[in-house]
Parts: structure tokens; sequence; C-alpha cells
């Protein structure tokens, strides 16, 4: 299985991760769950992104609120690919920080339960295992309550 661009990154930065695909793969998510990046687009921010928990929904006021934003909401799929590069169901974090880190990027604040999380490397099915304060220190995110009362 050769490296994508964000494993490639990844050893770059001399980042520990273990590849994963999900067609192919088992992982315990129990151990290691796994989170979904959303790409949203804020009335005075545009492009924004948040990372949240696979099985949890997103808060659209708290998440305007703590972005500085008005309003925000998820975008059409095809604004998704202009803006990030990466197709619906393939957003990355790290990925999107590589090409874009004039990105406002925000992290829902369960996050810090957990050593190592799971999240996309940018193509559909396939995804890295990382520690989460390794991809606190490469990506630099707000971390802030996102989720909805019902998720938290």
């Amino acid at each position: 299985m050769s490296k994508n661009e964000v494993e490639l990154f990844l050893d770059k930065q001399n980042i520990a991760y273990q590849s994963y695909e999900f067609s192919s793969d088992n992982i315990d998510t129990s151990k290691t769950p796994i989170f979904k990046t959303l790409v949203l687009k804020g009335n005075k921010t545009g492009p924004t992104i948040a990372l949240v928990p696979l099985d949890a929904r997103l808060d659209y006021k708290k998440t305007a609120a703590v972005s500085k934003n008005r309003k925000i909401g998820l975008p059409p799929i095809d604004y998704v690919m202009e803006t990030t590069g990466y197709p619906h169901g393939a957003n990355t974090p790290i990925g999107i920080y590589m090409h874009h880190p004039e990105y406002p990027i925000f992290f829902d604040e369960v996050i810090k339960n957990y050593e190592r999380i799971t999240v996309s490397a940018g193509e559909l099915d396939k995804s890295v295992v990382i520690a989460v304060q390794d991809l606190l220190d490469l990506v630099h995110p707000v971390i802030a309550d996102l989720l909805s009362s019902k998720d938290s």
C-alpha cells in the first residue's frame, strides 16, 4: 500500500501514525474513536473546519459563536471540493491544514478524553490513527464545545 500525501507529510514531521483502510483493516474503535472532519461555511470566516466524533451532532449556534460567525452551516458538496481539494467523505484536518493553514480549525473538546483517535487520511476509506497530542501540536486548532447538548 503506497503512502498518500497526508502520510508522507506525517513522516516528514516525524509524527507516528498507523494507516488504516476501512475496507480491509479491523480496528478497535472503543480504543481509537473515529472523528469526522466537517467543512463548514461561515458568513464572516468563509471556510471553517470542525472535527467532532463520528456519531456526534455539531451544534451550529455554538460553532458560529466560537468561530466568530453570525451564521455557519454545511455548504454544497461542490464548495467542499473547491475549498479543500478533498471529496466529501475524505476531508482531513491534516491535509486541510497542509494546504490551507489560514482556515480556522476547531476541535470539539471531547478530543481531550482520548490518547489516540482515527481521522481521515484524505482518501475515501483511508484513515490514520494518531496521538491526539501530536495532532493538536501539528494543526493548532481551537478546542471548544461544539456538540449538540444531546451528544456532549
